[in-house]
């Protein structure tokens, strides 16, 4: 992003929905370890994993907050993946797909794709 260029309101809103939908996919991974316990090895294993893919999600979100189109794109294949990788079907998950499908939308609206340009 160029000093001349400022961030989309957009795109701020879509960083704030993609944050949130974060906090909610880590606390429901935290609920699923606590809901279905396991063997110690398979727990450690899957927290050690959450925990990689979670990071790695969060700083896609602190790319695309500074412009990344690369970013952009990793963040929408993690919320399809997560989308169609949810075992639950409470109002919880639903609200998740629905948020990342709107965090997501926002992120290539016409006004966004500016801020997006590959540099």
């Amino acid at each position: 992003m160029t000093s001349q260029q400022a961030r989309p309101q957009v795109v701020t809103v879509s960083v704030v929905l993609w944050a949130v939908w974060l906090v909610g996919c880590v606390l429901a991974s935290v609920i699923g370890f606590v809901e279905f316990p396991a063997s110690a090895l398979v727990t450690v294993i899957s927290v050690v994993l959450s925990l990689v893919i979670w990071a790695l999600v969060a700083w896609a979100v602190l790319r695309v907050w500074r412009g990344s189109a690369t970013a952009r794109i990793v963040l929408v294949v993690v919320a399809a993946a997560r989308a169609l990788l949810s075992i639950g079907d409470g109002a919880s998950t639903l609200l998740l797909v629905a948020l990342s499908v709107v965090a997501a939308v926002l992120l290539f609206l016409p006004a966004a794709r500016p801020f997006f340009v590959r540099r």
